[in-house]
């Protein structure tokens, strides 16, 4: 019984502290494609990564297009995607 209640309490303190928002990592490149919902972005590296534009993507003026440099504020999702959380056209 006593395992039982300390599985029970482990569990407890695990989801509130894994429970808490993550800080948005910032993110500069050119926008190299568009899939539905997400978005590829090439960066200044020369790296390519995928950008998921969920329901809670604030845009600053539009969706951005193909061309488009932009400033992406992003965190990770439950399922290890880049969601997005604010996009900034800066030029084209």
């Amino acid at each position: 019984m006593l395992m039982i209640w300390l599985f029970i309490i482990w569990m407890i303190f695990t989801f509130v502290v894994c429970d808490s928002e993550a800080e948005p990592t910032v993110y500069y490149g050119k926008v190299v494609a568009t899939e539905g919902k997400s978005i590829q972005v090439k960066g200044n590296d020369g790296r390519v990564s995928v950008f998921w534009l969920g329901h809670r993507t604030r845009m600053d003026t539009r969706v951005p297009l193909f061309g488009d440099r932009v400033r992406i504020e992003y965190v990770k999702d439950k399922l290890n995607r880049n969601a997005v959380t604010r996009v900034t056209l800066l030029s084209k």
